[in-house]
């Protein structure tokens, strides 16, 4: 009785210890993007965000966010195969005072007729292991135009709060407002007086598998 309790002990001991190294071998800690599994991951919108920052009419660079975004990244075997696709709620802009109600208006986002600006990927290029030059379309004010991020992959590991498997990007961009029609406050000529039309992006983006 002893020795079958015994090795049945053992066998389930391996057992775990062999799904533990599947397990790892499937959820690699790499910051290789090449080593991650391919599969679709959905953006976790409490541990992303998007930075934008303005000149203020000379006087500062003015910064605020937008929260709350949501999206994929269908990871191919061959990462400049893959896809981003970004959902950003415009009427969660963050600035930390009334002007997010100005924001809202139909001076800027008129959040009333386009609630969302969404980001698709169109072209993907790797520069090396863990930076990559992504091309692709921003809709915005009602209006689509190109947009280039450049994306720094940081790491793939399983988050210990959570035990999820869990993908981290940095990422930037400029944007030129006017090019979707956001036009309110331009500086008009040289002057600086006025939000300027150069609009600069950080971005900080978490994915974890989907399902």
């Amino acid at each position: 009785m002893n020795r079958t309790m015994t090795t049945l002990g053992v066998t389930t001991l391996v057992g775990l210890m062999s799904s533990g190294a599947v397990l790892a071998a499937e959820q690699p800690e790499t910051n290789d993007i090449a080593e991650v599994p391919a599969g679709t991951y959905d953006l976790d919108g409490s541990h992303s965000k998007i930075t934008w920052a303005v000149d203020h009419y000379g006087f500062s660079t003015y910064q605020g966010q937008f929260t709350g975004i949501t999206g994929t990244l269908t990871l191919a075997e061959d990462p400049a195969q893959s896809e981003l696709n970004i959902e950003i709620p415009l009427d969660q802009v963050v600035t930390g005072g009334a002007l997010d109600d100005h924001l809202a208006s139909d001076d800027f986002f008129d959040v009333d007729e386009n609630p969302t600006a969404t980001f698709r990927s169109t072209q993907i290029a790797l520069d090396d292991d863990n930076e990559a030059t992504i091309e692709g379309e921003l809709t915005f004010n009602g209006q689509t135009h190109p947009l280039t991020l450049e994306a720094d992959f940081n790491q793939a590991a399983v988050y210990p709060f959570d035990k999820n498997y869990r993908l981290g990007f940095d990422g930037e961009a400029e944007m030129m407002r006017s090019d979707w029609g956001l036009d309110y406050l331009l500086p008009e000529g040289d002057s600086v007086m006025g939000i300027s039309d150069e609009v600069e992006l950080e971005i900080e983006a978490e994915f974890t598998p989907q399902g």
